[in-house]
């Protein structure tokens, strides 16, 4: 096959994952043994399988979507339609079923969730110092092109993992990324992925998320704890706007009530 097939391919089994993860969390059918198993297989199949069979470092991905985008439209002055057609899709999907492509179809989000299940001490970082990072680090990658042309996440990419095609300075964001994902849930994207950036803008207004029954919620915050993040306690809250939800399901499987919590379209 040549390589476009294959993008395609891979971009057809990203909305197959998708839609089953989705039904999985309506029908509150994400145990973490299910949870693990797509984990460990996305992984494997999203990363290290397909980073071998697409050459050339065109193994899709999120973040190369967004990054693609932007040198078209302030490098090269022309826009890829295929380029802004996939940035589009994924953006589409992650509003349907909050973030669900970040959680259960980026081959590096996986990586780092597959390791952060290590038993070591945990830290939570502050949303807003995360969040502020990233935000930086998206300006970063804007001015950067549209100054100078420099794309800094190409100089770093930690994606190369998946193809072993890595610089001295690739390894080393690797190394760090994944020895922080040991301590730290998902620490790339929280503080420097530039998509993920946009799909937390876009799930505060998604259209299936974790919603609470507050008829039905009894207030054990179990669901609070079980959050390897802040959405949940914030949603919990009921801020205004909540921090990154992964779309795990980890939640939901934690409320022993049956109709306080669901991934569904209304509270």
């Amino acid at each position: 096959m040549t390589p476009q097939p294959l993008i395609l391919l891979k971009l057809a089994l990203w909305l197959l994952v998708v839609v089953t993860a989705t039904v999985l969390l309506r029908r509150r059918l994400v145990t973490p043994k299910v949870r693990t198993a797509f984990v460990i297989g996305g992984t494997l199949v999203f990363g290290f399988m397909f980073g071998q069979l697409i050459p050339g470092g065109q193994n899709p991905n999120p973040v190369a979507s967004v990054r693609s985008l932007f040198q078209g439209l302030l490098v090269a002055e022309r826009l890829v339609p295929l380029v802004g057609a996939m940035l589009l899709l994924l953006l589409l999907v992650s509003w349907v079923s909050n973030k669900a492509i970040c959680g259960w179809g980026c081959q590096l989000g996986l990586l780092q969730d597959l390791l952060n299940r290590v038993p070591t001490i945990k830290w939570r970082p502050p949303f807003w110092l995360s969040n502020s990072v990233r935000i930086v680090s998206f300006l970063a990658l804007v001015g950067g092109l549209a100054i100078v042309g420099l794309d800094w996440i190409g100089l770093i990419d930690p994606f190369a993992l998946f193809t072993w095609d890595l610089t001295w300075a690739m390894a080393l964001a690797v190394g760090i990324i994944l020895l922080a994902s040991l301590f730290v849930y998902r620490p790339w994207c929280h503080f420097c992925c530039p998509f993920g950036l946009l799909t937390w803008l876009l799930e505060q207004v998604s259209l299936m998320r974790p919603r609470i029954n507050r008829d039905a919620c009894k207030a054990c915050q179990l669901c609070v704890r079980a959050c390897p993040g802040h959405a949940m306690g914030d949603i919990f809250e009921g801020k205004a706007l909540h921090g990154d939800c992964f779309a795990c399901g980890a939640c939901i499987e934690a409320c022993p009530h049956a109709d306080a919590l669901g991934w569904r379209v209304k509270d």
